[in-house]
């Protein structure tokens, strides 16, 4: 099920703050009230996330160092340690 974030028309609320994170099935509707004070609230669309990003190609030298073993296909089945 996936995590929505809500936030309260009047900010800040004394029970839920700038806001609460809601978890409902994606089918469901969006909660129009506060479950805690009843106060009106909307969904809040998330503005960033966050997405690594490879900066360079992997390479067997970088793997290696990292501590992995790497290994060659041979022939079917049968790999070889590099």
């Amino acid at each position: 099920m996936p995590i929505y974030r809500y936030a309260p028309a009047q900010a800040p609320c004394k029970l839920c703050g700038d806001g609460f994170d809601h978890r409902q099935g994606a089918a469901e509707a969006a909660l129009i009230a506060c479950p805690t004070c009843g106060q009106p609230v909307g969904r809040v669309v998330p503005v960033s996330l966050h997405t690594p990003k490879l900066l360079a190609p992997l390479s067997v030298s970088a793997a290696k160092s990292a501590g992995f073993t790497v290994l060659k296909r041979v022939s079917k089945g049968e790999f070889e340690k590099l």
